[in-house]
């Protein structure tokens, strides 16, 4: 699939299931297993490297063909989040997971909207 049809927001939706997967997973693992701790951090700004990628790909195309600001809200506030949980509270797990299981959140809601949008094309429809 090419971009444009949905198949990046079927990325995006998948890297946000496991963002919330991982995020939930985390604080038990590390209570488990402390010496993981370093591992698990580290993860944090290469996956919002490849989330900010994966929401490039998907909402500009999305957005130059429906305009749907609705999308780049969530889409820009997922992202505000996932970064502010990563960038901001180094050691403060609560806060961190809080503002990274929103920032998923809200990327899923914004790929799921860009891809009903694509779904609901016509234009779209017959690519």
């Amino acid at each position: 699939m090419k971009a444009g049809t949905g198949f990046s927001d079927v990325v995006g939706q998948a890297l946000s299931v496991l963002c919330i997967v991982h995020c939930a997973l985390t604080p038990v693992v590390l209570a488990a297993m402390p010496a993981l701790t370093g591992v698990f951090g580290r993860a944090h700004p290469v996956l919002l490297v490849l989330v900010l990628g994966t929401a490039l790909w998907a909402f500009v195309p999305g957005y130059r063909h429906h305009r749907d600001v609705q999308v780049l809200v969530y889409g820009l506030s997922g992202v505000a989040l996932l970064a502010i949980g990563t960038l901001g509270f180094g050691g403060l797990f609560a806060l961190e997971t809080g503002f990274t299981v929103a920032g998923a959140g809200l990327m899923l809601v914004a790929h799921w909207k860009n891809r009903s949008a694509h779904a609901h094309c016509r234009e779209c429809a017959t690519h």
